[in-house]
């Protein structure tokens, strides 16, 4: 009876040890049985692997399975695969997903400062945007996050968003008015669509194609790249270069995988997120010249010089949405460095 007790309660630790999130296995041989092996979840949230950023999370788990010295076993998912970009951050929380990727908006009910970046014309090129995401404002953001539960590694991108819409051209704010369009999931971005004269809503990324092509909107913004994966095209002929936004990527990990973590484990974690960053840009640049020729071949009508100054006089004004709630500070470290 106490042998059939014991195999009990062993199959019962085994159990417990397989479920999702960071899960646990004895420790390798190789390391002298001083780290836990771990097998991790890397997740883009809602995002396609057809994508740049498809392309940064097989170079991060690639990364990871060659490096993490046999503790370390990464698996990457896409699309809805573990859920959309919403529950994907409650996910990171809870620890039932270990490390995701999405847009900071996705991000921003946790920590609201996160959306800083994504000011509206905040940034004239994507020097001055990767220096400011991967600088001292970034640092203090994480800081935040860490009392969420949630670690940092790095700021990816999406890069620059372009307006399309199936209504008409667009050159100036006012050939926006009243046109419907989905914007991101965030206040700034809602309010700045506002007053750019649009009706605004928020819809999930994963919906979006189906909401344009009913009608439940006539608009969207998003970088050409994003805009050709997603087929946006085949229901949104035309498409304005307005560079109106850049969008960073945040990838992030649950504390409570983290905590499980060697202090090797971690800097190869770590690295990983930053090879996968330097990938993602790359592909980012090659993918939204590719985008454009795209776009042309079907048929879609670009306007390449829209009145980014009108726009922008109009776009800045709602930048008091975002510091009369979080400060100055994060805003005034970007534009002095």
């Amino acid at each position: 009876m106490r042998k059939t007790g014991l195999y009990m309660l062993l199959a019962a630790a085994v159990f417990t040890m397989g479920g999702c999130g960071g899960t646990n296995k004895p420790a390798s041989a190789e390391n002298g049985g001083t780290e836990t092996s771990i097998e991790l979840s890397v997740f883009a949230g809602s995002i396609a692997e057809n994508t740049p950023t498809g392309t940064g999370l097989k170079a991060m788990v690639d990364y990871i399975n060659e490096n993490g010295g046999g503790t370390l076993k990464a698996t990457d998912y896409y699309d809805t695969a573990l859920g959309d970009a919403t529950s994907m951050v409650q996910g990171l929380q809870q620890g039932t997903i270990d490390i995701g990727v999405s847009g900071t908006a996705y991000f921003s009910g946790l920590v609201p400062e996160v959306e800083v970046f994504q000011l509206p014309f905040l940034f004239d090129n994507l020097e001055e945007a990767r220096a400011a995401v991967d600088g001292e404002a970034s640092e203090k953001i994480f800081e935040t996050f860490a009392e969420k539960g949630i670690v940092g590694l790095a700021f990816w991108e999406n890069g620059f968003r372009e307006l399309s819409n199936n209504v008409r051209p667009v050159t100036t704010p006012a050939d926006l008015n009243g046109i419907k369009m989905r914007t991101l999931p965030a206040t700034v971005q809602v309010e700045t669509w506002k007053a750019l004269g649009a009706l605004p809503t928020t819809i999930d990324a994963s919906e979006l194609y189906t909401a344009l092509q009913q009608g439940t909107v006539s608009a969207e913004e998003n970088p050409l790249h994003e805009i050709v994966s997603r087929k946006f095209y085949e229901v949104q002929p035309y498409i304005t270069l307005t560079d109106h936004v850049y969008t960073p990527f945040m990838m992030g990990m649950s504390q409570k995988t983290w905590d499980k973590l060697s202090e090797q484990q971690k800097q190869v974690v770590m690295d990983a997120a930053n090879a996968g960053k330097e990938a993602q840009r790359k592909a980012n640049e090659e993918k939204t010249i590719e985008a454009k020729q795209v776009l042309l071949d079907n048929g879609c009508e670009i306007v390449e010089n829209p009145d980014k100054e009108a726009f922008k006089e109009i776009a800045v004004t709602v930048w008091t949405v975002f510091t009369d709630e979080n400060g100055t500070e994060l805003l005034d470290i970007i534009r002095k460095n």
